[in-house]
């Protein structure tokens, strides 16, 4: 990841320049990046301040760490296996990242609960539910929309993505 950019950018957007973070203040967040960019994300990238690029909240650490705390939705859900919520929509809906791959999903906050996966099939409108949480089940509630978190972050923070976004929330 081009460090350089995606913090010229951050300070562009949110008027302050990214915070570092050593692995001490991040804690067991960093610990599950084994993802260099998503690594390097967390460590040189994060804004002081929660803000807009294509229409989401960017988060800053203390809104990641929000997000992911104990009874989010859907953060708590999906952190046992692995993805970090990074930005979330108007509408609550979520963008995170899968810490071991870089690859980027949305996820809606009503699919999770304490006892069930719900969500609606984007291709056939049909309503799933899993009643077991696993990687495979907590994935296919998620939609793919990339595979290369540096590429994905500079688009968004570029405003190129509103539209795609906007389709998903």
């Amino acid at each position: 990841m081009d460090i350089d950019q995606v913090t010229m950018l951050v300070t562009e957007k949110c008027g302050q320049r990214a915070q570092h973070r050593d692995e001490a203040a991040l804690g067991e967040l960093v610990d599950a990046a084994t993802h260099p960019d998503v690594g390097d994300y967390l460590r040189w990238c994060l804004p002081s301040e929660t803000y807009l690029a294509s229409d989401v909240r960017m988060l800053s650490w203390s809104a990641i760490c929000r997000e992911m705390g104990e009874a989010s939705a859907p953060g708590s859900f999906i952190r046992p296996f692995g993805y970090l919520i990074i930005a979330t929509s108007v509408g609550g809906n979520a963008i995170c990242v899968h810490q071991t791959t870089g690859n980027v999903f949305w996820v809606d906050h009503d699919s999770f609960s304490d006892d069930m996966i719900i969500f609606r099939d984007r291709t056939t409108g049909d309503w799933q539910y899993f009643y077991e949480y696993s990687d495979v089940n907590v994935q296919r509630a998620m939609v793919p929309i990339a595979e290369a978190f540096d590429r994905f972050l500079i688009s968004l923070l570029t405003d190129k993505l509103a539209a795609q976004l906007d389709v998903l929330d």
